[in-house]
């Protein structure tokens, strides 16, 4: 429940459901990108600002409502000595500004301290100074985060109203910038000082119009299934809140909602994540590929260290962009296993890459791509072009790696690696020729090899070959271990599963989701019926993509299946996994199933796709977005759709004709669109 309610503002996070707790079960409040000293690093653990003590030895009862349209979380806790409240937010219009306010009868509300140190044991340097205002700051090798605090008590008839007040500053200290402590002590400082002397309302009310206002662009209405709505906007909740829009962002797999995975990054912000905020807040997909941008130089030097050209980034990345994914750990039975996805998931490479074209295909922001996109496709691109093996017969493979599918390693050309890397050659070749950088040489280099690079695909079968080899093994089916998600490695043992063909997620399926249009047209749906019954689920990412492709194909009811799935995993803690923090990737997946899967909503250069098969028990779907800057609005049914904007835009309907309208209709007779 603390990561389902956690509040954050794009630069910091805390945990939910903390201000009954003296000592909440994991650190309360961190800040993207801002890591400890440890050598594998994680999140460094911030001050906490929302312990309110209850009197001791009441018995109480506390609920808990988190307000997604106002992003305001609210307690109340009742027992016999009386009732208490709480209402608290992270400012989406100041980030780094937090408020508590605490009411109830003032014998059972003790205000405690403003701040506190994290409730976990902490080697970093810990200052606290009593104030006025009263601070603490963390200190390590990494960064530094500090707060600043004034409280303010007020007593009324034997009623006690507690107002915290809190600003929050970090800075991370690179090897070419050190964050002085004392620079970020006075920046909270100051922050606080420019919000203490406003009443609370004022700071409510704006916080509240500026979410009203987010939610007016962005809101996803289903009209048949109030609970299944609720659960989006959850996701696009915690999504929305996981990305400055001002600096660049470091989204780790769980945002900063919980501590596992350490606050690192993966690919599930430039694949799951940047699409959604794309579509719903540009600018905050733009700061998470800053991030990326500003590890440039990092990416290249492992690459050169590695022999090869361009850049090559890391699996697991924290604040220099260095490899921190760790080389071991301790499996279920006490063994120590190797960890080598840090050396193998090489795929990462044209995940980056992937998501500065779809960024820019959603926004249209040609001034990203001449001052960083450009660069990276170029690097990213060398590095293929020098990490592929050319057989005698003349093709091109990519040996050694492993693809998203982690339960089989070390293997040669998988079929998804393969593809991202053509993709990425062919699309890089077309990017740079265009905008005039490397040579043309090179661009003609790239469109040989990704022409030659072989992507496992079976005539016979119709089907793609997840692996060379994968055919050959053992061909035990997922149902056979029992009912999605299933953790088949740990079922199975680390040998077993590499024999079998059980996968732990949609790997030739990812393909499809990513890059449709560069994948042998027609076997998607032979793909599908091959690899889902092999697939255990056991990658919360795999779910929401089974989801959006089998809508795609018109098998709605299996879409729904793991749709909804998607849609509860953190809900219902499907994984046991959830108290780490919320799954962002599956947040994302979820709004890119609904959206490109069962509204058939996708960028490409140049024009919008639109082509909906929505079940019809859902009503009316309404989908709100921006595309290219301009806001839309896309009304569906199970027979009818309507896109509106205020200018025209560029649309291929479901009839494959290219229109820039308006106003877009459509009606559904049997499988075809009347589109006008």
């Amino acid at each position: 429940m603390e990561s389902l309610t956690a509040l954050s503002d794009g630069r910091f996070g805390t945990r939910g459901l903390i201000s009954r707790h003296v000592d909440p079960v994991r650190p309360s409040t961190v800040a993207a990108g801002i890591y400890d000293s440890h050598s594998n690093p994680a999140l460094l653990p911030g001050p906490r600002w929302t312990a309110l003590t209850l009197h001791e030895g009441a018995d109480f009862s506390t609920d808990a409502h988190l307000d997604l349209h106002r992003g305001v979380l609210t307690t109340c806790s009742v027992g016999k000595a009386g009732t208490a409240s709480t209402i608290e937010f992270a400012s989406i219009t100041r980030p780094g500004v937090h408020v508590i306010r605490g009411d109830g009868p003032a014998a059972v509300i003790t205000p405690g301290r403003a701040l506190c140190p994290p409730s976990i044991p902490s080697t970093e340097q810990i200052r606290e100074q009593p104030g006025p205002p009263e601070t603490i700051t963390l200190e390590s090798t990494r960064g530094v985060i500090a707060s600043a605090a004034e409280q303010r008590v007020t007593d009324v008839d034997e009623m006690r109203m507690v107002t915290r007040f809190v600003a929050t500053a970090a800075a991370p200290r690179t090897t070419t910038q050190r964050a002085m402590r004392s620079d970020i002590e006075d920046a909270s400082r100051k922050l606080l000082a420019e919000v203490a002397p406003l009443d609370f309302d004022v700071l409510f009310d704006e916080h509240v119009t500026a979410w009203r206002r987010l939610w007016d662009g962005i809101a996803i209405d289903i009209g048949g299934d109030a609970e299944l709505q609720s659960a989006i906007r959850l996701a696009q909740f915690h999504l929305v809140t996981s990305s400055d829009w001002s600096r660049e962002t470091a989204i780790g797999a769980r945002g900063m909602t919980g501590a596992a995975y350490s606050g690192h990054v993966f690919w599930d912000a430039d694949v799951f994540v940047v699409p959604a905020l794309s579509a719903m807040s540009p600018a905050r997909a733009q700061a998470a590929l800053r991030y990326r941008w500003n590890r440039l130089d990092a990416a290249r030097r492992r690459a050169a260290a590695e022999g090869r050209r361009g850049a090559r980034f890391p699996w697991e990345s924290a604040l220099s962009g260095d490899e921190v994914t760790p080389t071991d750990r301790i499996d279920l039975h006490g063994d120590v296993v190797a960890i080598v996805t840090g050396q193998q998931e090489e795929h990462i490479v044209a995940d980056v890459a992937w998501a500065v074209v779809n960024y820019v295909n959603w926004t249209g922001d040609e001034a990203f791509m001449v001052d960083m996109g450009a660069e990276i496709l170029l690097d990213t691109a060398r590095y293929w072009q020098s990490r592929v093996d050319t057989d005698t017969d003349g093709t091109v493979h990519i040996r050694h790696v492993i693809g998203p599918d982690e339960y089989h390693e070390d293997v040669d050309d998988n079929a998804f690696t393969n593809a991202m890397a053509r993709w990425n050659l062919t699309t890089a070749a077309d990017v740079c020729e265009r905008l005039s950088r490397g040579e043309p040489s090179e661009w003609s280099e790239w469109r040989s090899t990704g022409d030659r690079l072989v992507d496992g695909f079976d005539v016979v079968s119709g089907v793609h070959e997840q692996f060379a080899g994968y055919f050959d093994l053992d061909p035990v089916l997922a149902a056979s271990l029992g009912e999605p998600p299933i953790p088949a490695d740990a079922l199975l043992g680390r040998e077993r599963i590499r024999q079998v063909q059980i996968i732990k997620q949609g790997d030739v399926a990812m393909m499809h989701h990513l890059i449709p249009d560069a994948v042998r047209q027609g076997s998607l749906r032979a793909d599908l019926d091959y690899y889902l019954p092999r697939t255990a689920h056991g990658s919360s990412l795999s779910p929401p993509i089974a989801a959006s492709l089998l809508a795609r194909t018109g098998n709605l009811p299996e879409a729904l299946r793991w749709f909804e799935m998607a849609a509860r995993f953190d809900l219902d803690n499907l994984s046991g996994t959830t108290a780490g923090g919320v799954h962002l990737a599956t947040m994302g997946g979820l709004w890119q199933a609904f959206t490109q899967g069962f509204l058939g909503v996708r960028p490409t250069v140049g024009a919008l796709l639109v082509d909906p098969r929505v079940p019809e028990h859902w009503g009316i779907v309404t989908h709100r977005f921006t595309y290219r800057s301009v806001p839309v609005r896309l009304d569906v049914s199970s027979d009818t759709f309507e896109l509106t904007s205020p200018v025209p835009v560029e649309v291929i309907g479901p009839d494959g004709d290219r229109r820039r309208e308006r106003r877009l209709t459509a009606v559904r007779s049997g499988q075809d669109w009347s589109v006008r």
